[in-house]
């Protein structure tokens, strides 16, 4: 119930657009302990029936809990791709997205069209790409998608640009198929409902959307055969072979698909101070976050700062070479291994 509630009260505090409302950097300086300054923060996560908005709104949480300083809020957004450029444009504070889309944006490559400013914090659980139908769709493949419709996710969404690159390794272009850009929930529901063929979500598994399914239709996901994992992966080696058994949404068998990390990051307007509070704050309370999701269950303190090639924000990397030896940073470097 108290988790219920927390959820009730951060979807309230939505904006009714989608996307982050602009916040003040910064309120005063009148600290309270830790020597930054009181601020309210916004963090860019998904729409509702991903995981990204449930972790969003625990990491805001947690924040705001264990910094007095820090009043922090989870916004719904369209996502992986959205939440970079509002990071960038100062319409968010912090950022979650699907580490393809991180590099995208360090390298100023489509679909940005010039480098964004953002800097990384930590690297979370991986991200899975659900293809969900129904028995009597006639689909189990994902050639079969074609000439159907489908709900992709939001436009800015991590489900989009995976589409567009499994879609490629097939010989196929998103003109292939009738794209209809919906949240999770929304595309579970057209396709419950017969007004789409299949649905896609971008989300840590379990994926509460594909739970909703499973509690009341038989859910079947597609695979990707090997020959095109191997496509995919010449394509976009961010992208990593991942099963998902069965028992996972009660389906009838396993199913293979692709999988990619989650990164957290901020702006380069919060100082250094600050992210260090914040990275330290997320670390020593890491067991309360992953009480919000199933996901990141198997997330370690480690883990949060194997980032790979990406470069820290200066305030991350302090705090993990202070806190623990971590010898697999590699600050400062532009590419990442993911």
């Amino acid at each position: 119930m108290k988790k219920f509630l927390a959820l009730f009260l951060a979807a309230f505090m939505v904006l009714a657009a989608v996307g982050c409302g602009n916040q003040p950097a910064q309120s005063d300086n009148d600290n309270k302990g830790t020597g930054i300054a009181n601020q309210q923060l916004s963090m860019g996560t998904a729409s509702s029936g991903g995981a990204y908005y449930v972790i969003g709104t625990g990491f805001a949480e947690v924040l705001t809990s264990h910094i007095p300083e820090l009043n922090v809020t989870a916004e719904i957004t369209d996502g992986s791709v959205a939440n970079i450029r509002l990071v960038s444009d100062g319409d968010c504070d912090i950022g979650i997205s699907n580490a393809d889309a991180v590099q995208y944006a360090l390298d100023g490559t489509a679909p940005y069209n010039s480098v964004q400013d953002v800097q990384v914090l930590c690297a979370l659980h991986s991200s899975i790409w659900h293809v969900v139908t129904t028995e009597n769709s006639g689909i189990s493949s994902i050639a079969d998608l074609k000439g159907k419709k489908v709900a992709v996710g939001p436009a800015g969404g991590g489900s989009v640009a995976a589409l567009e690159v499994v879609l490629q390794a097939y010989g196929m272009t998103l003109d292939d198929i009738t794209p209809t850009y919906v949240s999770y929930d929304d595309g579970i529901t057209q396709l419950t409902d017969g007004q789409v063929s299949a649905a896609l979500a971008m989300a840590g598994m379990p994926a509460a959307a594909v739970s909703s399914m499973a509690a009341t239709s038989k859910v079947v996901m597609v695979s990707i055969d090997d020959e095109h994992m191997k496509k995919i992966q010449e394509i976009a080696p961010y992208y990593n072979a991942v099963t998902v058994p069965a028992a996972t949404y009660n389906m009838d068998s396993d199913a293979v698909t692709i999988g990619v990390k989650n990164i957290i990051y901020v702006s380069s307007r919060l100082d250094d101070a600050t992210v260090y509070e914040m990275t330290k704050t997320l670390v020593e309370n890491l067991d309360e976050l992953k009480s919000y999701h199933s996901a990141i269950k198997d997330v370690t303190k480690e883990g949060l700062a194997d980032v790979g090639k990406f470069p820290l924000a200066a305030g991350a990397e302090k705090y993990y070479v202070e806190a623990v030896s971590y010898t697999h940073l590699r600050a400062h470097e532009t590419r990442h291994d993911l």
